[in-house]
């Protein structure tokens, strides 16, 4: 009997399974609902909700409702790799629509949902219709794209998954030919938003339906808690790669991981591997590695210790070898996994429980997508349960309380990678807390619940400017001088009454701010209390980070707003600046907030 299409994508292909019967969580519905609503105003919006909670379940219960409002419209999911289709292949099934997959040699007949790659979608072909002279179908061209033989007018609906791809040109030429339709819709999806490239989604898309962060999956019990672990790696030195793209340079990231001798070599494969077996403790492992050659390696160095079961999977790996490597995976007989950029997205095994990332990075969305491999929480444990709390509960007493993320750094120079940290400090989080908490985790030398030490950091911080601020007014003098009889008070508050000098009232400690670094926060709007309190790390800590503000968070330095952000200068001073004051990156900055932006 022959396979169907299906059928033969899921033998090269290994998907989990996903339940028939599907039942919207609270913030799924809240998706949907919110996807309709921008809908009504919007012909582009977006969901954004972290690894593993379910953005495909959403789109699927879109399509089904989509379909039923428009029974005579087609719908088409674009996505960007195999894994993925697959998914959404059974996504479509599970709430009854017919789908037909358009790509390679495969095509879609009629079928109300079309799935397809963009690779596809965007490819050229010869025209049939014509010898490359007066044809409507190329234009002459001779030539034209897949996506040429669909109907702009019969597809209502384009839904694109891992959509933080959806600025490239290949999505934007494939979109702009179904956007021919007036009436057209686009729901993009993502776990991941931000760019390292910093173009930002709100040039292709208008409004953000619904947004839920990983700190607030975790928190209502939709994901377990993340703990994290730093492992120095001697030797390690990161420092002169360079930086491509936003990111660490992938060939000379990887050679740094390698060492320049067979010795060096051989000393930092095992400065990785002996501390991820030690730390997984026979949990099942993840591994990201900085190059192909580097997972290779790796996978062998694991295999030297007895006991140990790893494999690894790089772009060239079989189709065929790769499903059965994933499943022994899934299946417990191969406790580690080692990849190399191949199990960022479309990966879904709910008992892998240790993240191992030797690769480090300086995006934020990179990071969110390889941490968010081992968030998920066992198969059927928080299913049912209506309150945080009771969520919590079933996470903390399952065989996975948690995730663990190994981080392998070595001498990182001026280089900022991103960290467990990073991507769970929400907005109100200052910079000198998440410095000192990163500081304290580094120290520690074990796995660490980073938000705790985060809120102690916090914590520890308003102590000490409560005890410098009762010193400071214990500090306030009265001098009394007696001339002539007569007595003259005169009280000195030397944060108050006169405007503080940092380089006449400030005596920096051996490890304390700087007088040009306390002179310079006072500049950026910190108080002279608070500044003199920085250590010379914390406060360039935060001096890069005030620096580093755009747009909005831009920081005034001088008149009488200094230290406020731009958006909280009144308008009329912003438009005195912008005539009066020669200042192009000040000018570039006010420009940037004052550019409409629809979300």
């Amino acid at each position: 009997m022959q396979l169907s299409l299906f059928d033969e994508l899921r033998e090269r292909l290994e998907v989990p399974e996903v339940e028939p019967a599907i039942r919207l969580r609270p913030y799924q519905q809240l998706s949907v609902d919110g996807v309709f609503e921008r809908w009504r105003t919007d012909g582009s919006t977006m969901i954004v909700l972290p690894t593993g909670t379910g953005k495909s379940v959403c789109f699927s219960a879109i399509m089904d409702r989509r379909i039923q409002e428009r029974p005579d419209e087609r719908i088409l999911v674009l996505a960007h790799r195999e894994e993925l289709i697959l998914q959404a292949m059974r996504h479509a099934q599970n709430v009854g629509l017919k789908a037909g997959i358009e790509m390679g040699g495969q095509r879609a007949r009629d079928e109300p949902v079309v799935i397809s790659t963009v690779q596809t979608q965007a490819a050229w072909s010869r025209c049939r219709a014509c010898f490359g002279e007066g044809c409507d179908d190329c234009h002459g061209r001779g030539k034209r794209r897949r996506f040429q033989r669909f109907q702009p007018r019969d597809f209502s609906t384009v839904i694109i998954d891992e959509a933080h791809h959806a600025v490239a040109e290949t999505y934007r030429v494939c979109t702009a030919w179904y956007q021919q339709n007036p009436r057209l819709k686009i729901l993009m999806v993502t776990a991941t938003p931000k760019r390292t490239d910093e173009v930002g989604l709100h040039n292709v898309c208008e409004s953000v339906a619904y947004e839920m962060d990983l700190k607030q999956a975790i928190t209502e019990g939709w994901l377990t808690p993340i703990r994290q672990q730093f492992i120095t790696v001697d030797g390690l030195d990161l420092s002169r790669v360079k930086t491509r793209k936003g990111d660490l340079a992938e060939g000379e990231r990887e050679q740094a991981f390698l060492g320049e001798t067979d010795a060096e070599e051989e000393m930092l494969l095992h400065a990785i591997t002996y501390p991820t077996i030690e730390a997984a403790k026979g949990r099942r492992t993840l591994v990201f590695a900085a190059g192909q050659e580097h997972a290779e390696k790796l996978t062998a160095a694991f295999n030297a210790y007895e006991g140990i079961e790893a494999e690894f999977v790089i772009d060239k790996t079989d189709r065929a070898e790769r499903r059965k490597i994933i499943q022994r995976f899934r299946d417990g007989r191969t406790q580690i996994l080692v990849n190399c950029m191949v199990f960022t997205e479309g990966f879904d095994v709910p008992d892998a429980a240790v993240c191992a990332n030797a690769r480090p990075t300086k995006s934020a969305s990179l990071y969110q997508q390889m941490i968010g491999r081992v968030t998920r929480p066992e198969a059927g444990v928080v299913d049912g349960l209506d309150t945080d709390e009771d969520r919590r509960e079933a996470i903390a007493n399952s065989g996975k309380p948690h995730c663990l993320v190994l981080d392998f750094t070595g001498d990182c120079g001026n280089h900022k990678l991103v960290s467990v940290a990073d991507v769970l400090a929400g907005d109100d989080v200052e910079p000198i807390d998440l410095q000192a908490a990163l500081i304290a985790a580094k120290k520690s030398g074990t796995d660490v619940d980073i938000e705790e030490l985060i809120e102690k950091a916090k914590t520890a911080r308003e102590e000490s400017e409560k005890r410098k601020e009762e010193e400071r007014k214990r500090r306030v003098q009265t001098r009394n001088y007696a001339r002539d009889g007569q007595i003259y008070a005169t009280d000195v508050d030397i944060f108050g009454g006169r405007q503080f000098d940092p380089f006449a009232d400030y005596v920096p400690g051996p490890s304390g701010a700087s007088q040009r670094q306390v002179a310079f926060l006072m500049k950026l709007g910190v108080s002279p209390e608070t500044a003199v309190g920085y250590s010379k790390r914390q406060a360039h800590a935060v001096i890069d980070d005030l620096k580093k503000r755009r747009g909005g968070e831009f920081i005034l330095t001088f008149g009488k707003y200094v230290g406020r952000p731009l958006k909280a200068v009144p308008k009329a001073y912003l438009d005195w600046i912008q005539k009066n004051i020669d200042r192009k990156d000040l000018q570039e900055q006010i420009a940037v907030y004052r550019t409409p932006v629809p979300f």
